[in-house]
């Protein structure tokens, strides 16, 4: 019989009566054979022709569903800036957005980076035992030592002895090393030294984001912010002792501090020469965040790759939350950052099954504890990855290893914490004072329900990012949102994707990632004797670290869709174009909230020390001495000892209270006495008691800023 022709086979298939039948069906005058010859008669496709053949029969559709879910995140957010505030609407866009979230990825329209791969290989638990069994007695007899509260040559040596130690029993060598091969490599290159270096484009690009984080942390570093509080006399004071020979462990003024800030900066100044002021302390913060924002990229890499890596390093390099407590000089910012640390090594760690990193994740996380107080809370964030972890897994060696990666984390975060651990058991109310005074009614009552007050402070820290990050002018552009505008909208969307990741992939590090951010913000959320102290973008610092992965996570996952979806340059140059367009705007806004906003509000809300210690500076540098500029006390005032610091004094304190200024007629040299402008009644009484003196109005453009500084030539005679 004839064999039926394409427009005959085409006709029956249009039928609706032949709808889903076979090919035997439409046509049994055809044996089975002929149809498994005609099938074998056809070419083979490989699976990648075949997905390209499909692209390219494929109709384009417009992605709509992830540009409107973009768009209406974007204008949510906006509607929660303080100048168009409305929550209402806001959250109906934000609920608009969430549906158009999940229909794109339902319709496979939009979808986030998958996670690295797990290495499969097995961590082990062998120990060296000799450095084991010396590592014990050194770090107990180093804990011993560690006492009294000072360092001295021999605990720091046994404390750094035993870390050296504990690092040759647990650490695992990986690659055996040919002593033969390296001394041939070492001739070779003696012979003819040379060094090649290859650097990608893409590396030139994590250089030049890096170098973002730089410009954002250190420009204008000495004039933003200018002048310091009373924290900052605190900071200098402790400083000051170490570099005239005091060495604590812990730090008792103003509640207690931890010791590595105030080392980092005594060694900025002894070694590097920097002044003892606000600069080094601005300096010495910085640094440290430069050290954290690459850990942050690595980080983001493990949690998608390198484009999360590097999204998440150029966000948080410009972020005003964590410029603001970076360049405020505290030691705040050592919380993200040594968070950072941890959980990079911490999720390295079981990605590669490798015991190295447990080592490197517990020596950070004890370290971490000697840097900022709120950090004692990260423990607790490693106690949750490793539950979360186990959960996730059925093979019962790889929840064994967890345990055990575990148990080395505890060891040498103990062991690298030891001077904190020493004196919180030797001074217990010094330790834990500022701790329990927040949480406790030890210095202030606890009003209403405790469980309710908890619940409180937990909405108003999970709703920071988005709303409000509280009212301390300190450490924040108060009442309004923590992140900017596009940065709060990708993370409501990373968010989102990471949770569809997780429901899909199970993957343990989405739903840790996710369960963090509230543990992280435990330190403002437990003020519960002072809940207007909640949210704090200090105490809840560590916090910026998940958010900032899972924001990116959700820009990254934006941009690669969209990139998908385009067939022609033109298409992809305009994703290109959103990319750096909402990249732009982001720094842009964050530039504004900390130059501008941030820098105004500090301004107005701190005295002008700075400019009063520069007056005293250049009187006692010219005809003046140190302990003849006064500052004539006023209450709620200038910190005098700002001022005495400024002029270059730091453990001088020349404040006199106007009823003591006639105690100073029996000094017969010149002497320079500091008034606020409005006080009329001190001004009246120098102008009796040293009627030839002479006054210098010093204006501030900020009202109640001015001063005089009343000057008295030498040897003047008291009426």
């Amino acid at each position: 019989m004839e064999e039926p022709s394409v427009l005959d086979f085409l006709k029956k298939k249009i039928d609706p009566r032949n709808w889903g039948k076979r090919l035997e069906d439409l046509y049994p005058q055809l044996s089975e054979t002929d149809i498994v010859e005609e099938i074998e008669t056809k070419p083979e496709e490989s699976p990648a022709e075949d997905v390209v053949r499909e692209k390219e029969k494929a109709p384009f559709q417009f992605p709509w569903k992830t540009l409107a879910a973009l768009f209406l995140a974007l204008v949510a957010q906006r509607m929660l800036e303080p100048t168009s505030r409305n929550v209402l609407a806001a959250v109906m866009l934000y609920a608009a957005s969430l549906g158009l979230i999940v229909l794109a990825v339902l319709k496979k329209e939009w979808s986030a980076p998958d996670i690295p791969a797990r290495e499969i290989k097995v961590m082990g638990t062998e120990v060296r035992p000799w450095p084991f069994f010396l590592f014990i007695p050194v770090a107990l007899l180093a804990f011993i030592e560690l006492r009294d509260n000072r360092f001295t040559a021999l605990n720091l040596f046994l404390w750094l002895v035993a870390i050296v130690l504990g690092i040759a029993a647990f650490w695992k060598n990986e690659k055996k090393i040919d002593p033969k091969s390296l001394f041939t490599k070492i001739g070779d290159f003696l012979r003819n030294p040379r060094i090649n270096i290859h650097i990608s484009a893409f590396s030139l690009l994590v250089i030049a984001v890096f170098l973002v984080g730089a410009y954002f942390h250190f420009t204008k570093l000495t004039t933003v912010p200018f002048d310091m509080t009373s924290d900052h006399a605190e900071k200098i004071l402790d400083i000051n002792d170490i570099l005239h020979g005091t060495y604590p462990l812990f730090f008792a003024r103003n509640g207690g501090r931890e010791p590595i800030e105030f080392y980092l900066c005594a060694a900025l100044v002894k070694w590097f020469g920097t002044s003892l002021d606000f600069i080094t302390l601005k300096l010495a913060m910085g640094l440290a965040f430069m050290v954290g924002l690459i850990f942050v990229y690595k980080l983001g890499k493990e949690m998608g790759n390198r484009w999360t890596g590097l999204l998440a390093m150029l966000f948080l390099g410009f972020a005003s939350w964590t410029n603001i407590i970076t360049r405020i000089g505290l030691r705040l910012v050592l919380y993200p950052v040594f968070t950072a640390i941890v959980l990079y090594f911490l999720l390295r760690g079981f990605r590669r099954s490798n015991r190295n990193d447990f080592v490197l994740a517990g020596i950070f996380l004890g370290l971490g504890l000697l840097g900022y107080s709120a950090f004692r809370v990260v423990p607790l964030v490693v106690v949750l990855a490793i539950l979360i972890f186990v959960l996730h897994q059925k093979d019962k060696e790889k929840r064994k290893e967890a345990w055990w990666a575990l148990g080395i984390m505890i060891i040498f975060a103990f062991v690298l914490a030891m001077p904190l651990i020493h004196f919180a058991i030797q001074y217990p109310d010094a330790f834990g004072y500022r701790t329990l005074s927040r949480i406790t009614s030890t210095e202030n009552q606890i009003t209403g329900s405790i469980v309710g007050v908890f619940f409180s402070n937990v909405w108003n820290a999970l709703r920071m990012p988005f709303f409000d990050d509280g009212s301390t002018w300190v450490i924040a552009v108060t009442n309004r949102p923590a992140l900017d505008v596009i940065t709060a909208a990708m993370y409501f969307v990373g968010l989102a994707m990471v949770v569809v990741r997780w429901i899909k992939t199970r993957h343990w590090q989405d739903m840790f990632m996710v369960l963090s951010i509230p543990v992280l913000m435990l330190p403002s959320i437990m003020a519960l004797a002072f809940p207007n102290e909640n949210p704090s973008l200090s105490r809840a610092g560590g916090a910026i670290i998940p958010i900032i992965i899972i924001a990116m996570i959700g820009f990254q996952s934006l941009l690669t869709s969209l990139w998908s979806k385009c067939r022609s340059y033109f298409g992809k140059g305009l994703v290109v174009i959103v990319a750096l367009g909402l990249v732009l705007l982001s720094a842009r806004q964050n530039y504004d909230l900390y130059f501008n906003q941030y820098n105004t509000q500090y301004a107005n809300s701190t005295w002008n020390t700075r400019q009063i210690g520069e007056v005293c500076k250049g009187y006692i540098d010219s005809v003046g001495t140190p302990d003849t500029c006064y500052v004539v006390g006023l209450a709620y005032w200038v910190d005098t000892r700002l001022v005495s610091m400024v002029a270059g004094y730091p453990t001088l304190d020349n404040a006199i209270w106007p009823k003591d200024i006639q105690t100073t007629l029996d000094d017969p040299r010149g002497k320079m006495f500091i008034v606020q402008a409005d006080q009329a009644d001190a001004l009246a009484l120098l102008k009796s008691l040293y009627p030839d003196g002479f006054s210098t109005l010093h204006a501030s453009n900020i009202p109640g800023r001015s001063f005089i500084a009343y000057q008295v030539p030498p040897q003047v005679e008291a009426k």
